[in-house]
């Protein structure tokens, strides 16, 4: 069956990889006659449903002869993080340059209560600005898990309480599998302070806090890197 569909020919696959497209200056729109006819997806033997990030399903389909895959359902099939960069239109399967080491690109947390990685653009730190970040709420007792797999013999991280929250303390423990490593002092007014934690190649990195009830007291993870 042919469908006559109006896409973005600057992201006409970003489209399918990310369930968005980014209108900027240089994009243009293009009619085609794309073939939708049930195409499948496998990847070394297991099949594969296709879906944008927030979980959609998306349909392969052929133009002029060429058959166009969501990149992101075979990247990720292969084993491969799949990021776009909005502002340089880019799609980055595996890898990003300047993120080789990123704490959250390589090892996000696979299980958190009362933490999360920012859904926002950014927060603020002592008047600057971070992005990419962890959010710690401390009003509450809460802990973060990473599987650190036996990969990387160290981690660094700055740590500093997050603008405009409320500025209750607490103390971030730290364990490598299992056992207690150390322990960091967080204060409304502490400076924006660095922790280097020798990993020793662990299975698995946990950050625990004991809450203080109130509800909006954060701290932020952030320029997390593993060596």
């Amino acid at each position: 069956m042919k469908k006559r569909v109006q896409l973005i020919a600057l992201v006409l696959s970003l489209v399918l990889l990310l369930g968005t497209a980014a209108f900027a200056a240089g994009s243009y729109t293009k009619e085609i006659t794309a073939s939708y006819v049930g195409i499948s997806l496998v990847v070394d033997g297991v099949p594969v449903t296709p879906k944008d990030a927030n979980g959609k399903v998306v349909e392969p389909f052929i133009y002029e002869g060429t058959t166009y895959l969501p990149v992101r359902a075979v990247g990720e099939a292969l084993g491969k993080k799949v990021t776009w960069d909005g502002a340089t239109k880019t799609v980055y399967v595996g890898k990003v340059p300047g993120l080789e080491n990123d704490l959250l690109t390589l090892c996000p947390p696979y299980q958190t209560n009362n933490c999360e990685i920012s859904k926002t653009d950014y927060y603020e730190i002592m008047g600057k600005k971070y992005a990419h970040q962890l959010d710690l709420n401390v009003g509450w007792d809460g802990f973060a898990l990473f599987n650190t797999n036996g990969e990387y013999a160290s981690l660094e991280f700055d740590i500093g309480h997050i603008d405009g929250t409320d500025t209750a303390g607490t103390e971030l423990k730290i364990y490598l599998d299992g056992k207690y490593y150390d322990s960091i002092n967080l204060t409304g007014d502490m400076l924006l302070t660095h922790v280097s934690i020798p990993l020793n190649y662990a299975l698995q990195l946990k950050l625990e806090w004991v809450g203080t009830h109130w509800y909006e007291q954060h701290y932020g993870i952030v320029n997390g890197v593993l060596h």
